[in-house]
């Protein structure tokens, strides 16, 4: 017996679903190489998966009734964000949980493990969600974030500095969550006056330049001194204000949450992605190049991010026209 087969015949007579899914974690990350923070991703959704429907606990409680199950009390569950009761999820929250649940089924299902009927084929894809909300904040947003920071950091100078850095860096480069925490200081290069999107922080595992804005290239060099003042020797940019060590992805959700309240701007990070996207194109950069500083593969993902360019923003353009 191989020793796949011994896994698989000890799953089966253990009939743990959790066992199966370290597995198939254990192959999305060594053999996939997939990267930590997608295996987090994929393990935050089948924890959710498993709150919502307790029931399934093993292989053969896995069936297509059930998903259909999970995903209409998901769309249903209330709960308080704050003091604000919120009921279901977003549309893309739905695709999310589809994408990451039918990856797992799938692979289940290839390996023999599951034997209830094909459920990534019973189980139709949500459509993708249309948006047609403003998702690029505008320059009095940025202003009343940026004057929050301010007034609400007099006293720390090093919280000061870190947190204007924050936004001027998510502004100039936009970069993404991990992209932002994962920035290093050798990757800011000062003489050629560009900045390197690491291939291991990005969604696209490829490595990019983004050029250095005056300033931005300002605000690094004042963190980089008021660090040295404090004696911080981490090799991350952005770190936390009670340790030399790079900013978690909790302290960073509890930086946006701050600053929410403070600043009376409803704005989450991937906001400022969108405002880096739409301000290059109102200043005349062509698809391509916003595609290499986005980290895009495909002009698809970057129109989606232009959605917030208003019909008033074309008016400057047909002006310019001369024949």
């Amino acid at each position: 017996m191989s020793k796949h087969e011994q896994t698989k015949s000890y799953i089966n007579k253990e009939n743990q679903l959790e066992s199966i899914l370290e597995l198939y974690l254990s192959e999305c990350l060594y053999v996939r190489r997939l990267k930590p923070q997608t295996i987090l991703g994929y393990r935050e959704v089948f924890r959710t998966f498993q709150k919502i429907v307790p029931e399934v606990t093993a292989l053969e409680h896995l069936n297509s009734h059930i998903v259909v199950e999970f995903f209409q009390r998901l769309g249903t569950r209330k709960r308080y964000e704050g003091s604000h009761l919120k009921v279901g999820v977003k549309a893309s929250t739905v695709r999310t949980y589809y994408n990451k649940l039918m990856a797992f089924f799938g692979w289940l299902e290839t390996n023999g493990y599951l034997h209830n009927g094909h459920i990534t084929k019973k189980i139709k894809r949500p459509p993708a969600p249309k948006y047609t909300d403003n998702r690029a904040l505008n320059k009095s947003e940025v202003s009343k974030i940026i004057s929050a920071i301010i007034t609400n950091t007099v006293d720390d100078e090093f919280l000061r500095v870190r947190d204007l850095t924050i936004v001027y860096a998510l502004i100039y480069l936009g970069v993404r969550r991990s992209e932002l925490l994962g920035l290093r200081v050798h990757d800011i290069d000062f003489i050629e006056r560009r900045v390197l999107i690491n291939a291991d922080t990005s969604k696209s595992a490829k490595n990019r330049y983004v050029p250095l804005h005056t300033t931005l290239e300002e605000h690094l060099r004042e963190l980089l001194r008021v660090r040295k003042q404090r004696g911080i020797t981490s090799t991350y940019v952005i770190t936390s204000t009670k340790d030399d060590s790079v900013l978690s992805i909790h302290g960073l959700k509890h930086w946006v949450e701050k600053y929410k309240q403070v600043s009376g701007v409803r704005f989450h990070l991937h906001r400022f992605r969108h405002t880096f996207t739409c301000e290059l194109a109102k200043s005349g950069a062509d698809m391509r190049t916003i595609m290499k500083l986005l980290g895009h593969t495909t002009s698809r993902m970057t129109q989606s991010y232009l959605r917030s360019l208003s019909f008033e923003n074309s008016q400057q353009y047909i002006d310019q026209l001369n024949f």
